[in-house]
């Protein structure tokens, strides 16, 4: 696990600054007509919140007192929000051609319990590829990139100085799955760097979790009260 040195910014912020960065992504992506100046801009500073939450469940990951439970909890909201999501970005309640967040999240924890495995018995390795290529075929959000995101973090957290290979790997990881758009992710290496490593504000646990699928219906509803 990653040493932790004097930063600036604690979990709780941490996930904050994704959160705001995630919703102005949905805003733009909903409501701004595409290539417009705004709309890259709105976007871009979207491409902050992914890696944060990717850094985020590695953390977790290290620190849960139950990662099944963590694991549960992940897949429970993935089934939660997936009305809200498939209605906020297709206008459908229910479609299979792209799933929401959370599985990506939760594809990626299950891949840190392969790793951790993998350090034992070898033969793990089935399962951690089996869980990348299920990312793929249910095109989860980020898919299979996203939950290598999620293994670079964990990988890279044994180092002392890890900031430069982040930087490298994530950037080789945008690039190749997403092309230059994702870049301006990269920022999100900088503020995971600036992390204490303590908890912060820890009475808004559940904020996340209950935070994306009702911002989703938020937007939804806005969207067609606007048509």
């Amino acid at each position: 696990m990653q040493e932790h040195r004097n930063g600036y910014l604690d979990n709780f912020t941490l996930k904050l600054i994704a959160i705001i960065a995630m919703t102005i992504d949905h805003v733009g992506y909903i409501f701004i007509q595409r290539d417009t100046t705004m709309y890259l801009l709105f976007r871009g500073i979207g491409r902050i919140a992914f890696p944060i939450f990717c850094f985020l469940i590695v953390e977790g990951f290290h620190h849960t007192k139950s990662p099944i439970n963590y694991l549960i909890r992940l897949l429970l909201f993935a089934l939660i929000s997936e009305v809200p999501f498939d209605l906020a970005f297709f206008n459908t309640r229910l479609t299979w051609q792209h799933q929401n967040v959370f599985f990506t999240l939760a594809l990626g924890l299950a891949c840190l319990f392969c790793l951790e495995e993998m350090k034992t018995r070898k033969w793990f390795a089935v399962f951690l590829f089996m869980l990348m290529g299920i990312s793929y075929i249910i095109n989860c959000d980020y898919s299979t990139g996203g939950v290598l995101l999620i293994c670079m973090f964990y990988f890279t957290g044994s180092f002392r100085d890890s900031f430069w290979m982040q930087l490298i790997l994530s950037g080789l990881i945008f690039y190749i799955f997403y092309g230059p758009q994702e870049l301006p992710g990269l920022v999100a290496i900088i503020l995971v760097n600036l992390y204490n490593g303590k908890r912060g504000y820890n009475k808004a646990q559940w904020l996340f979790y209950f935070f994306y699928p009702l911002h989703l219906l938020i937007l939804y509803a806005v969207n067609i009260y606007m048509v």
